[in-house]
């Protein structure tokens, strides 16, 4: 066997160690790129999510479906969106369920400023509370930033 001289063995080092980055690589743009989990939609999370969703698309008729009756009397008029670009992502953190109500716990994570230097972001605890009407969770109460202004009453 012939020894590898040190520029070789140095050249293998940097091949392992690029093709173990391009793995890395590989397999975060894959989890990033793929889409999120479907949750039950007959679930206090899926409402929850199903909720998320239709904000962020500014469907107000789907929006509006997984409020409570009283809360959709509440919001009825025009709704005026805040930005959700600055909610760019919520993750559900807890749901407990007490009979026909529950409360899904989330972090919202809030990123403000476009500079690449100045920019910055940090995360909103919130809990939604949910009512059980018939065999379907509803939001009974809504949370900042993803709820519309007319609906930002503390009764609501």
């Amino acid at each position: 066997m012939v020894p590898m001289e040190r520029g070789e063995t140095s050249n293998i080092i940097l091949v392992v160690v690029g093709a173990s980055v391009a793995v890395l690589v590989a397999v975060s743009v894959f989890f990033a790129l793929r889409a999120p989990t479907q949750l039950d939609p007959n679930s206090p999370e899926g409402t929850a999510q199903g909720y998320f969703q239709a904000i962020e698309d500014r469907d107000e008729d789907l929006a509006t479906s997984f409020l409570t009756e009283d809360l959709q009397e509440f919001c009825d008029g025009e709704w005026q969106y805040r930005d959700f670009e600055s909610a760019n992502r919520v993750v559900i953190t807890d749901t407990k369920i007490d009979g026909d109500t529950a409360t899904v716990s989330v972090t919202i994570t809030v990123s403000y400023g476009d500079d690449p230097f100045g920019g910055g972001s940090y995360d909103q605890d919130e809990s939604i509370k949910m009512a059980r009407v018939g065999d379907v969770w509803l939001i009974s109460k809504l949370t900042w930033p993803m709820d519309a202004y007319p609906c930002n009453k503390e009764d609501g």
